[in-house]
């Protein structure tokens, strides 16, 4: 059996960005046993009903080769179903050892009946320079790493341009408990393009369920994550095959991200578009983010055209960019811990959203941020508000609106120099929780939505008299 807790107790080293002089400090990130989350993975031996989330206290089996329907040895690389017949719900192992690519392709399963495809009899690695893993043409499929004693049972340590691939109209997919580094560009990339045949354009196809969780990503050239596509609201590039007709990329219906490690990037740390509805995007941690310092590619999470959904219960920190970058719409942005930001903590624009859409900026904890706590350049969208929010050594100011028509209400923040002066348990040790004496307790103004229910650690979001302000609902005995 083993417990995976590398996301909540992690000790995790920190390098600062510079490549002359690298400042290395060890933080200790709180374990999230809030009463909203527990195991709720059904390949864990251990699983609980009756949660809204999953953290990290699932147990697993190690799973032998000799267990498997199917065993993928370390000379194969192409395994298309349309040749094994794989009945669906079958486990399929990936031998351990050190190997080469993979492809897997031509899977169809059901949700009840999901393909797994898993480590087993130890820990993988994969190295190539190519892709190392491509999931093609399938639905209903779990890549897992679960299948040994490892945190990380299937690690890729070497790929070009990406460490694993969804595409070719894949959906319906989970990739988790996987280890990506050195890879030439995005870890994981998960979008199908459109085509000239138009199989895989908008309103023929969409990419459903894609879930991915307990991942650890570092160490990259690219994005951590490239979910979906960037042009939402445009018409794909022209192709040479057929450069007359006019291309959309498809939507995502379905994204789920959280419970990922993604450290030491070169580009976003996290990024979704065209995710038009059901994203959720929770209780990841970002360290060192757009490493490049290239400008539209250095945002801790970024979330592009088309993408509504919730960002919630992440830490982000020591970016060359936004912490949290929106170009979607109607997203609903709280209880983040946002620490050591370059420029700003939460950066709104405008990429044709649909009109009379609201953002929701509540309740966010924001600490040493470079230029402003949110700046704000979406003038489609009405009603936007900013309550609610710890900000601590805030260098530009409160806000950055391009135009006074812009709406923001900007109430009820609480704007510090000093992060003692909050009455925190203990900001250098990531505990944001307020003392039993602090005044942020029952400050908040209520904010009048179901979806808003977590605070940073996975509690109820309110607890006494009237919700706190900043990340961490105060949790009385």
């Amino acid at each position: 059996m083993k417990n995976f807790l590398p996301l909540l107790t992690l000790l995790i080293i920190f390098s600062a960005c510079s490549d002359e002089n690298v400042d290395v400090t060890r933080y200790e990130l709180l374990p999230k046993d809030g009463v909203l989350a527990n195991c709720t993975d059904v390949l864990a031996s251990n699983k609980s009903a009756g949660f809204s989330f999953d953290n990290n206290s699932c147990q697993y089996s190690p799973k032998a080769c000799a267990d498997c329907d199917y065993i993928v040895e370390l000379d194969m690389q192409v395994i298309d179903n349309n040749d094994l017949k794989l009945p669906q719900g079958s486990v399929i192992g990936i031998r351990a050892g050190n190997r080469k690519s993979l492809i897997f392709r031509n899977f169809y399963g059901t949700a009840d009946k999901p393909y797994i495809i898993t480590n087993c009899d130890g820990q993988v690695n994969v190295a190539d320079n190519v892709p190392a893993i491509k999931l093609h043409t399938l639905s209903h499929v779990r890549l897992t790493g679960t299948g040994s004693t490892d945190d990380y049972g299937i690690k890729v340590s070497q790929g070009s341009p990406f460490g694993i691939v969804a595409e070719l109209a894949a959906t319906n997919f989970e990739i988790d408990h996987v280890e990506i580094t050195n890879v030439a560009g995005p870890a994981i990339s998960a979008r199908t393009r459109p085509v000239c045949d138009g199989s895989t354009n908008r309103g023929t196809f969409t990419q459903k369920n894609t879930v991915v969780h307990h991942n650890y990503i570092h160490d990259v050239e690219g994005e951590g994550f490239y979910i979906g596509g960037s042009h939402w609201h445009t018409n794909f590039p022209p192709i040479a095959d057929c450069p007359s007709l006019i291309l959309l990329e498809p939507q995502l219906e379905g994204v789920k991200v959280y419970n990922n490690i993604v450290e030491n990037v070169g580009q976003d740390g996290i990024q979704v578009g065209g995710a038009v509805q059901g994203c959720e995007i929770y209780n990841n941690v970002v360290i060192n983010y757009g490493l490049k310092n290239i400008q539209v590619h250095q945002s801790g999470i970024q979330i592009n055209p088309g993408t509504t959904g919730s960002i919630f219960s992440n830490l982000i920190k020591g970016g060359t960019g936004s912490a949290i970058f929106v170009n979607g719409f109607a997203n609903k942005i709280f209880s983040n811990v946002i620490v050591d930001c370059a420029r700003s903590g939460v950066h709104i624009g405008d990429r044709e959203p649909p009109t009379g859409k609201s953002y929701v900026v509540v309740n966010n904890t924001m600490y040493n941020i470079g230029e402003h706590a949110i700046y704000m350049n979406s003038k489609l969208s009405i009603n936007n508000i900013f309550n609610n929010n710890l900000l601590v050594n805030i260098t530009g100011g409160l806000h950055n609106k391009l135009s006074d028509d812009i709406s923001l209400n900007v109430d009820n923040n609480v704007e510090l120099t000093n992060i003692t002066e909050a009455d925190l348990s203990n900001p250098d040790q990531y505990d944001f929780a307020p003392t039993d004496n602090s005044s942020l307790i029952d400050a908040g103004i209520a904010v009048d939505d179901p979806n808003i229910l977590a605070d940073y650690m996975l509690n109820n979001r309110k607890v006494g008299q009237s919700i706190d302000i900043g990340a961490v609902e105060y949790q009385r005995n």
